[in-house]
């Protein structure tokens, strides 16, 4: 991962989009660069048999993603900005481990994902088959002090992609397919 992945905390806005073209041509007149186009990604979310990550707002999944081989072991949570990833090379053998240690699959969702990285932003163009297309401005720290300040220079960044508050998503994937 690069140093745009690095941090504790993820400062994250989503926008619900009906087209990523005019974002794409945005991110291409400032300059951005692409870090994957077009991945295939499979996220397969794991839960405890007392439901205790949900409880406490916790989510933790295996994610593969295609062409360019990366998979990722992910927990978010519990706080809404927490977030920590790490490279894992077989998530099979992974899932296995979890399902040892108790942890069950519960969830698979799927989407395709662009994402660029302009300035010390990245941008993630998503499309999932079931709710559509979604636009995400986001930056990780290790300061949580640093959050507020953070959000408020990633709605600057939104509004100079084109992206508008009122189309503002604050639910989750997850919980917008009613998981």
């Amino acid at each position: 991962m690069t140093d745009h992945f690095k941090g504790k905390y993820e400062a994250e806005l989503k926008f619900r989009i009906s087209d990523p073209a005019p974002i794409r041509a945005r991110l291409e007149a400032l300059h951005a660069e692409p870090f994957l186009l077009d991945n295939h990604e499979v996220d397969h979310y794991f839960e405890s048999p007392s439901a205790t990550l949900g409880n406490q707002h916790v989510s933790m999944c295996l994610r593969e993603m295609q062409p360019s081989g990366i998979r990722l072991w992910i927990v978010k949570g519990p706080g809404p900005s927490q977030c920590e990833a790490v490279n894992i090379s077989d998530c099979d053998k992974a899932a296995v481990m979890l399902e040892t240690l108790g942890f069950h699959p519960y969830f698979r969702m799927e989407k395709t994902r662009s994402i660029y990285f302009c300035r010390q932003f990245h941008v993630t163009l998503d499309h999932l088959p079931s709710l559509g297309y979604f636009a995400e401005v986001a930056v990780m720290t290790d300061d949580a002090d640093q959050l507020r300040l953070l959000y408020q220079q990633l709605a600057q960044f939104a509004r100079e992609l084109g992206l508008r508050e009122q189309n503002q998503e604050k639910r989750s994937y997850r919980q917008l397919l009613g998981y």
